[in-house]
């Protein structure tokens, strides 16, 4: 323990950005000597212990290299951990939570609001406070000195809530992996825990974000799920249903949404070999029990909010408010190409489908699972922001890799029991791959008489593997459903699938402006009157998402002009709407040209979802130029 403590000590002082091997082979030896202590009191020998629990060993090298590219490149404290770690600071070193001074020392830009959970404080603190008590006698023996804006803020301070993020959410792989191992054999258990680290966005939120919430909520999710199936029963203790409420509450306290996990105990209650009656009893007794052990948490988080809320204009729950829990995009949380958890993560995905067939191995865990994914879809989906902002794959949905685990372990084993399955697989990529190049070659991406790039090789194989009409099939059904429902095509799902409804929709031509372009548009460019898109062909739809009031007119404006023809030439054009023409009209040749009418209050050429959009040329007609387009509608009937 000392010598492990020293080397973290070290480690923690480090200049910044360390190189990954440094941390990794310095932390070898210790890797080494937990190993030879373990063995010790056994009647094998330390090579035999190795060999028998490789598993073991393999998945610790890996989360000690992982450990080592923290500390190279992790981001520091971000997002909504700048919060969290101001928060702790604050607390500690200011006794409020005013995080003026915090936030000015680390140069952040001034928030909204700070209204989050308490988050990972509760795990970094023990680690911070001992950075904190080394620091403080440092400064008081004139060892070093800091100013006083600093003291708390500094390299070390936030290497300690990093570290500590990693730990617990290492904690929880660790916990998992040994659960795994006792359904599965060690090297199927192992694939499945590396998967759940290696293939998912946990691992960016353990190495390089980990002062958002999700590392240390998986670590927490990891404990309370697998002790939850091992002491749940119809004669289970107060003792551990106590410490079930806790570790629940600890999960809460980090993540509120980690409430839904309480769903697990409640499902292997309910399908455990008893009477209904007795089933029943018994979950109201631990639900009791475990609310009496979360007490604290809860009480914790409800003085930290009662601050917050007191002080800030935030409206949590309402049509108004950040949570909405009567209206869910729960599918788009799920398959849009907007940080959907199963687009982003195609083993989740497969892991949530295994898990209908994991039923017949554990069906109390199978159950909890499948509902448990469901509930977050749609507890993430009601909030404001439910594609989770800026973020890295479907990180509000790291903890439910928990249940999804042995989903995952199921697939691997199934594979190693019938290798033929595995092996097909190979071969068909081998033979696609093969295909692609043949595609190359006769269409003339190959030369036959020089060198090739394999870089552009690679790159002409991705582009014919995706050619139109590609269909991504980790986002079915939600794209097949989109397009059933709106009569677009599939693939537009990707794009257009996360958009809302607008009453009002202003469309400049820029860059941002692409998804809603479906044919005959040219490339984005701009001129002296701004950005625009040549249309060439004789027509150039678009897909505006409308949800327009039909008791008021609609009035619709968009700027253009055509491209000057040497001799000249007439330029006639309509715009068409919904497969209607609503408007004829000849722009300027030599300026962009401000073109509207108004659509009458009641009439049926509006539709409540995509609607198309064309501009159609008449035949002879210049190019057209299109700046902008914008439909709004009227304050009032116009007399």
């Amino acid at each position: 323990m000392t010598i492990a403590a020293g080397w973290l000590a070290w480690l923690l002082t480090l200049p910044p950005r360390p190189s990954p091997w440094l941390v990794f082979l310095s932390g070898l030896p210790l890797l080494a000597l937990t190993s030879w202590l373990s063995h010790r009191g056994r009647p094998e020998s330390w090579p035999v212990f190795i060999r028998r629990t490789g598993d073991v060993h393999f998945l610790a090298v890996v989360l000690l290299g992982a450990f080592g590219v923290q500390f190279a490149d992790a981001h520091g404290v971000t997002t909504d951990g700048v919060i969290y770690f101001s928060q702790l600071r604050s607390v500690l070193f200011d006794g409020d939570l005013d995080l003026a001074a915090e936030f000015a020392f680390l140069q952040q830009p001034p928030r909204p609001y700070h209204v989050v959970p308490i988050g990972p404080t509760f795990v970094w603190f023990p680690l911070y406070v001992c950075v904190a008590v080394v620091d403080t006698a440092g400064r008081s023996l004139g060892l070093w000195t800091a100013p006083a804006a600093a003291v708390g803020l500094t390299l070390p301070y936030v290497r300690a809530a990093l570290v500590s993020s990693f730990a617990i959410g290492g904690v929880g792989l660790i916990t998992l992996h040994r659960r795994l191992s006792r359904e599965f054999s060690p090297g199927v258990a192992c694939s499945a825990t590396l998967l759940v680290f290696l293939a998912t966005p946990l691992v960016w939120y353990m190495v390089y974000e980990p002062s958002m919430t999700h590392a240390a909520s998986f670590g927490f999710v990891a404990i309370f799920v697998v002790a939850a199936e091992k002491w749940t029963a119809v004669d289970m203790s107060v003792r551990r249903s106590l410490a079930l409420g806790g570790l629940l509450g600890l999960a809460f306290m980090t993540r509120p949404q980690e409430a839904v996990f309480a769903i697990f105990p409640a499902m292997v209650l309910l399908c455990a070999a008893a009477p209904l009656g007795a089933r029943l009893r018994a979950s109201a007794r631990l639900a009791g029990w475990a609310f009496v052990g979360a007490l604290p948490f809860l009480a914790l988080q409800a003085v930290h909010s009662t601050i917050l809320f007191g002080r800030e204009e935030f409206v949590l729950v309402g049509g108004a408010g950040y949570l909405d829990f009567f209206r869910s995009r729960w599918a788009d949380t799920l398959w849009s190409s907007w940080h959907g958890f199963f687009s982003w993560t195609p083993v989740a995905y497969l892991a949530f489908v295994a898990m209908f067939g994991y039923v017949l191995r554990n069906r109390a865990w199978a159950i909890a699972a499948i509902v448990i994914v469901l509930a977050m879809a749609w507890v993430n989906g009601s909030t404001a922001d439910w594609a989770a902002g800026w973020a890295f794959g479907g990180r509000r949905f790291i903890s439910v890799l928990v249940v999804l685990a042995p989903g995952m372990a199921l697939i691997v084993w199934g594979l190693t029991r019938r290798p033929m399955i595995a092996l097909a697989i190979i071969a068909v990529g081998a033979m696609t791959w093969n295909h692609l190049l043949t595609r190359q070659y006769h269409a003339g991406l190959l030369t036959s008489g020089a060198p090739v790039s394999f870089a552009q090789m690679v790159r002409q194989q991705a582009a014919l593997a995706t050619a139109p009409p590609f269909v991504y099939p980790f986002a079915f059904p939600a794209n097949v459903w989109f397009a059933w429902r709106t009569g677009l095509r599939v693939d537009q799902y990707d794009l257009l699938g996360p958009e809302s409804l607008r009453t009002s929709l202003d469309l400049p031509m820029s860059a941002d402006a692409s998804r809603y372009l479906t044919e005959g548009w040219g490339a984005h460019v701009s001129d002296p009157f701004g950005e625009l898109r040549w249309i060439d062909g004789d027509r150039a739809e678009l897909l505006l998402p409308l949800d327009l009031p039909v008791d008021r007119p609609i009035r619709v404006a968009w700027t253009s002009r055509t491209r000057q023809l040497h001799p000249p030439e007439p330029a006639t054009f309509a715009l068409v709407i919904n497969g209607r023409e609503t408007f004829r009209f000849t722009p300027d040749t030599d300026q962009a040209t401000f073109f509207e009418f108004t659509v009458p209050a009641g009439s049926d050429l509006w539709v409540r979802g995509f609607n198309r959009v064309t501009f159609d040329r008449a035949a002879g007609s210049a190019p057209l130029a299109v700046y902008r387009i914008a439909v709004t509608a009227e304050l009032k009937t116009k007399n």
